[in-house]
């Protein structure tokens, strides 16, 4: 599966990256909404894990731009350790949430999850 990271804090997004790359995945990792939408107008990924705390812009202004700019957005799973981030993310159709910290089978669960979901829309 090809995913795209969108996380600013290194660390996170290199640990991601390591662990879904050890799961056979294709990952490529990006640390904001202006690289994402950029990747993603010559890219399409199976699924997009997306942080809420961004610099520049909110995950929620990313996911909004993605739609926007090509009338869809890839399955996505928000990451974040954001106070109330269930509820930020409950406005971002067919995404789903997936709170900080988790575990490594959590993230494979939900990453199944959204890609089901998204199959069957």
């Amino acid at each position: 599966m090809k995913i795209l990271v969108v996380e600013d804090d290194l660390s996170v997004r290199e640990t991601l990256g390591m662990v879904l790359e050890s799961s056979n995945h294709d990952v490529v990792l990006l640390e904001n909404g202006t690289e994402a939408l950029r990747y993603l107008e010559k890219n399409w990924p199976d699924a997009m894990l997306l942080d809420l705390t961004l610099p520049e812009m909110t995950g929620e202004e990313v996911y909004a731009a993605i739609h926007e700019k090509f009338g869809k957005v890839p399955p996505t799973v928000i990451l974040s350790a954001a106070q109330k981030g269930a509820d930020r993310a409950r406005f971002m159709v067919g995404a789903m949430f997936l709170a900080k910290p988790y575990t490594i089978e959590d993230l494979e669960d939900v990453l199944n999850q959204v890609i089901r979901a998204r199959g069957a829309a």
